[in-house]
């Protein structure tokens, strides 16, 4: 399977859910709500298990790269990695696969919805200063057909419009403003989750427009970094030094 394939495709099949219980909400008017509140638990959800999922695919397939070519130098980040002797022990006949599993085991009893987090675990392979989320992508970020002017709270003709001199301070606002966006989605499936979406002593109001940007908010964050760790994850290798067999037995 392609490198993180089996994470999106997860991800977009409860992606799907959710919306197909946002959809039909309106079946059910006693509960409504609540059905509105499942679907963005669901889309949050699905979002977590989709960076869990793509870490312990990228670990996977770089330890899978160091088995095949023991003399290339690791960075100290994996080399000082944790991991369960009974996952490495595992024995199977699917290449790769006790790595994944070994990998998986190091994010399961976490979940991956902050930036810190986010940026904590896949950071690592990207360049210095230009990591997954980081005001040097923003502008690409900004363009993208998905992008909508509440994500970066301005569009891309108008951070084009910004002075050179005033840009870097634009996209680090722009980042800020995404990053406080999405921040928001994730609390408030952690209020409906933990407090029944009451956080304070009244019940949360909730209807299908706000749920439906909720989800699409969720939707641009994960195909933006997808695309983005598919893309360096290979240029991560070739940095490293894994020669174009190797890369091509590990990225498929």
């Amino acid at each position: 399977m392609p490198v993180l394939q089996t994470a999106k495709d997860h991800f977009d099949t409860d992606l799907a859910r959710a919306r197909a219980l946002m959809n039909n909400s309106a079946a059910v008017p006693v509960c409504e709500h609540d059905i509105l509140r499942s679907a963005l638990m669901f889309a949050v959800g699905a979002c977590d298990a989709y960076f869990a999922d793509a870490y312990a695919d990228l670990i996977s397939r770089a330890l899978r790269a160091k088995e095949l070519e023991p003399a290339i130098a690791f960075p100290d980040r994996l080399n000082n990695l944790r991991m369960p002797v009974t996952a490495i022990l595992r024995t199977t006949n699917i290449p790769g696969w006790r790595w994944r599993m070994a990998a998986r085991e190091l994010v399961e009893k976490e979940n991956v919805l902050s930036f810190y987090q986010i940026k904590s675990l896949f950071n690592q392979f990207f360049p210095p200063k230009r990591g997954l989320l980081s005001r040097d992508r923003v502008l690409a970020w900004i363009t993208d057909p998905q992008a909508k002017h509440r994500h970066f709270g301005l569009s891309a003709s108008q951070l084009a419009a910004v002075p050179a001199a005033n840009l870097e301070a634009a996209k680090q606002k722009a980042l800020e403003h995404f990053e406080t966006k999405l921040s928001t989605v994730f609390q408030r499936r952690h209020d409906c989750i933990h407090c029944c979406d009451r956080p304070k002593s009244a019940i949360q109001t909730i209807n299908l427009s706000a749920v439906q940007k909720k989800i699409e908010d969720v939707e641009f964050l994960v195909n933006r970094c997808h695309a983005e760790l598919r893309t360096q994850f290979g240029a991560y290798l070739t940095g490293l030094g894994f020669s174009g067999a190797t890369r091509n037995q590990v990225m498929v």
